[in-house]
């Protein structure tokens, strides 16, 4: 029965993505690219693409949780960004840190899966 129901769960949270413009995280610009840490990770398909997925895991999150949890979420991001470009060009790093932060995303979703945000 859960799974029959993650689904639709699944694309009306995309459907909320998309309506809530202003709650976006944005993903690196590769084409514009500024720090070593950023070029690192358009230098890697397998960074490139841990990017997009936590950006997107980010965006559905923040529409399962209330809004006090979501303000931290949002205040969370810059400070996770800035421990991410602590890695500089280290690879193992910098997949560690997109590694961690997605795991809360997708606990998130989980749990809004199992006992709904409704």
């Amino acid at each position: 029965m859960r799974r029959n129901f993650f689904l639709p769960l699944s694309l009306l949270a995309a459907c909320l993505v998309l309506l809530a413009p202003g709650a976006f995280c944005v993903p690196i610009d590769c084409a514009k690219a500024a720090t070593p840490n950023e070029k690192t990770i358009c230098s890697d398909p397998t960074l490139i693409q841990a990017d997009a997925r936590m950006d997107t895991l980010y965006n559905v999150s923040l529409h399962f949780v209330a809004m006090g949890t979501r303000g931290d979420l949002q205040d969370q991001q810059p400070i996770w960004i800035r421990q991410r470009e602590a890695c500089g060009t280290r690879k193992p790093c910098i997949r560690a840190a997109y590694k961690k932060r997605t795991a809360v995303f997708e606990a998130i979703i989980a749990h809004a899966a199992t006992f709904g945000p409704f």
